[in-house]
């Protein structure tokens, strides 16, 4: 089967049909707006490597916005596009992944809800419907949670300023696994059980005891020991794994598990400065 794109253009945005909605393949895509205040850039700056783009921060201002939606039975690409619009970012709906769900661009959307976060619509009009979205390759795409969760991205994360011993790594490291932000593969050091070997950890249940990052053998902490990075199982879910020359995790995981992190990474540094 073919594969045909939709591109909504200033013309364009005034028709309200699409003539091949109904496809699967079907993809809509809606143009961008570029500039980003340097003032908005500097604010919106996190700490991980490598650092947002310039295009990356406008689509995280974009979804910080606020909204109004007042859909009923709109088709979904109708709606896609109003947000595109209204926020001036381009937004695309992976058809193909739809399709795959048995799910087309005309899925009926109803939402009535004022003043909401761009992202916190986005949330409620896709997830019931299996779907979620992310930002990749300049865009913002719409596509299914199974599809997204296949997509794992890597980040540095520099925490010398909260972990200098062994255990205060050990402790970060059990709170990232600990919280509600993804599914982690299971390691395969530290003590173990065969179940967990065999499956992925699930998000916000309690890490195994022992292991972590680090090869102990008494599993006491003396002072001076070294980290010895652990290897993971094959599997699905994301990874931690330290470097402690440069004082920084290596985080592989989702697009929404990344934000999650980086949230929780603060809220930890802004107890600590509140102390």
């Amino acid at each position: 089967m073919g594969c045909s794109t939709l591109v909504a253009t200033a013309e364009e945005k005034k028709k309200s049909t699409i003539s091949d909605a109904k496809k699967p393949a079907a993809q809509a895509m809606i143009a961008f707006e570029e500039a980003v205040p340097q003032a908005q850039q500097k604010k919106s700056q996190q700490r991980f490597l490598p650092a947002l783009t310039q295009r990356e921060l406008k689509f995280q201002k974009a979804l910080e916005e606020e909204t109004d939606c007042d859909f009923a039975d709109e088709p979904l690409s109708k709606v896609m596009a109003l947000f595109s619009e209204r926020h001036g970012i381009p937004i695309l709906v992976s058809g193909n992944d739809l399709g795959e769900e048995g799910l087309t661009l005309e899925e009926p959307v109803n939402l009535k809800v004022e003043k909401l976060a761009l992202q916190d619509a986005l949330s409620l009009i896709l997830e019931p419907i299996g779907l979620t979205y992310l930002v990749e390759h300049g865009v913002l795409k719409v596509t299914t949670i199974i599809k997204a969760n296949e997509k794992l991205m890597l980040r540095v994360y520099p925490v010398g300023d909260l972990c200098r011993t062994v255990e205060d790594y050990l402790t970060l490291e059990s709170a990232l696994r600990n919280a509600d932000l993804g599914d982690w593969r299971p390691r395969k050091t530290g003590c173990l059980s065969e179940k967990s070997k065999s499956q992925p950890q699930q998000a916000g249940s309690p890490a195994p005891a022992g292991g972590g990052f680090f090869n102990i053998p008494d599993g006491k902490f003396k002072g001076g020991e070294s980290v010895d990075p652990l290897l993971y199982e094959e599997g699905v879910g994301g990874t931690i794994t330290i470097v402690q020359q440069s004082h920084a995790l290596l985080i592989t995981q989702t697009y929404h598990a990344h934000n999650a992190i980086v949230d929780l990474l603060t809220q930890i540094r802004e107890a600590r400065t509140s102390e």
